[in-house]
């Protein structure tokens, strides 16, 4: 068998469940504890494999025996617990794979959630999500007793159901007046304060009932999607295999820098706000007070995003050529550089994307796995005004024979855009049709964009041969 996280243990225990069940994530105050559970050795990316009859299939140990429970290897702390919940690190797979559910210690089956941003069918369309289930701390063990089953629907079109399995944690919350924490504050930036393309991040601890381990930052705006909802304003951060990603960085020792870089974060008028996450080495998490208000300033740099739609349902690239648009609005003959943004599944199968017909880039990644892809874009000579189409090729046979293909995950592939962007000259606002009327000339004898005495010196001059305004052939100025 082979080596996991977690060890094969039976228990039985009657287990119930709140009635909501919502997208959520921890806030500004909240002190909780992640026990993670996730898969070490065998194949589709050491996932575990939810597969109706297929369940828990384990390539290196073909007679582990379907619908097994596999025990939480973790000593559960319950003491001044407040409210827990379960999240899931789930990737579809196999298109049409419906019901996936867990059973905590022998209970009832609890259903996991999907986004409501994925349209129906939602499992005809490729995901890699991270649903969260509320669960009541009454329904785990304290201690080491905690074991967990999951299941899919058996029902599938191809009698292959699968979801992969990536990582589940056991979030338990605690009262932070009852329970010892790390208390800390994010000293830079501060509310209120201006940022540019590189943000120094410092926190400063006030208080470490055990050694601090790491600080993760994560931040409050709109920007591209990797948690997979859909979701583009929320806090942005996901997991993979248990550990946090695609979040602002992390540090582990004091005073705890990182420095972001925000040339490709895109322009948005809502302020931002960035917190951090604390965590000692108990395993206890603090998440600090957030920084507000946080206003960004990038001098001669503007970032577009522009988000996908018409998303290819089993977006699976042995089935073909798929196309999803998007629309470009700023000034394409500023443009300098532009990032395609998206998750897949086996990317070594990729073969080529391609915008408005235009191949823009090959392939990357692994075969078998899980992949985030920023792919920088130098020449945007392919992009264009308006609406753009965006396709994958098809992946040919290998060796005369149908291979897995990429999967693309919604919300599909995001790009941004970066501008080189100055003051604005005279011609831009002409070109933008917002001249004022009264700007009638200039030192050159053309509009210059000011109202003054080269205006009022036409406008004499044109007063007495033209100062009927119902004369049909009179021209302005009156």
């Amino acid at each position: 068998m082979a080596i996991t996280k977690l060890r094969i243990f039976a228990i039985a225990l009657i287990v119930t469940i709140t009635s909501c069940r919502v997208y959520s994530q921890p806030v500004p105050g909240d002190v909780f504890r992640e026990y993670t559970w996730y898969n070490v050795g065998g194949g589709a990316d050491q996932a575990l494999r939810v597969g109706g009859n297929f369940c828990y299939f384990n390539p290196t140990d073909p007679s582990w025996p379907s619908h097994d429970a596999v025990y939480l290897d973790h000593n559960i702390d319950l003491v001044h617990a407040v409210k827990a919940e379960l999240v899931v690190e789930k990737i579809l797979c196999h298109d049409r794979t419906t019901g996936l559910a867990i059973q905590i210690n022998g209970g009832n089956w609890i259903d996991i959630p999907e986004p409501a941003d994925i349209p129906e069918p939602k499992c005809n369309y490729q995901h890699h999500i991270y649903p969260v289930v509320p669960i009541s701390p009454s329904l785990l063990n304290s201690g080491t007793n905690n074991q967990f089953v999951m299941r899919v629907d058996a029902a599938h079109p191809w009698n292959w159901p699968q979801n992969l399995i990536n990582g589940v944690h056991f979030r338990v919350y605690y009262d932070p007046a009852q329970k010892s924490h790390p208390d800390a504050e994010i000293i830079s930036p501060l509310s209120s304060s201006t940022i540019g393309q590189t943000v120094e991040l410092r926190t400063n601890i006030v208080a470490a009932p055990s050694p601090i381990e790491q600080v993760d930052y994560v931040g409050y705006y709109e920007d591209v999607n990797f948690e997979g909802d859909g979701i583009y304003s929320q806090w942005h951060y996901h997991f993979y295999h248990g550990e946090i990603m695609n979040h602002i960085g992390s540090a582990t020792q004091a005073p705890y820098l990182v420095n972001w870089d925000t040339s490709w974060v895109p322009d948005q008028d809502q302020p931002r706000r960035i917190a951090a996450r604390v965590t000692d080495t108990a395993g206890m998490t603090y998440i600090t007070e957030a920084v507000k208000n946080l206003t960004l300033s990038r001098p001669g740099l503007s970032v577009e995003l522009c988000k996908p739609y018409d998303i290819p349902q089993i977006w699976v690239t042995r089935k073909g050529e798929m196309t999803e648009h998007f629309d470009v609005v700023g000034n394409l003959s500023k443009a300098v550089a532009a990032q395609l943004v998206f998750s897949s599944w086996s990317p070594g199968y990729m073969n080529g994307i391609y915008i408005n017909g235009t191949k823009v880039f090959q392939n990357e990644g692994p075969n078998y796995a899980y992949y985030a892809h920023r792919i920088t874009i130098d020449d945007v000579s392919s992009l264009q005004s308006g609406q753009n189409s965006l396709m994958t090729g098809k992946t040919p046979l290998v060796n005369g024979k149908i291979v897995h293909g990429m999967e693309v995950n919604w919300p599909g592939i995001m790009v941004l855009i970066q501008y080189e962007v100055g003051e604005k000259t005279c011609q831009d606002i002409i070109d933008e049709g917002l001249l004022m009327a009264s700007d009638l000339s200039g030192p050159e004898g053309t509009p210059d964009c000011y109202v003054d005495l080269y205006d009022l010196a036409v406008l004499a001059d044109e007063w007495l041969s033209c100062n009927d305004p119902q004369d049909p052939d009179c021209e302005s100025p009156y």
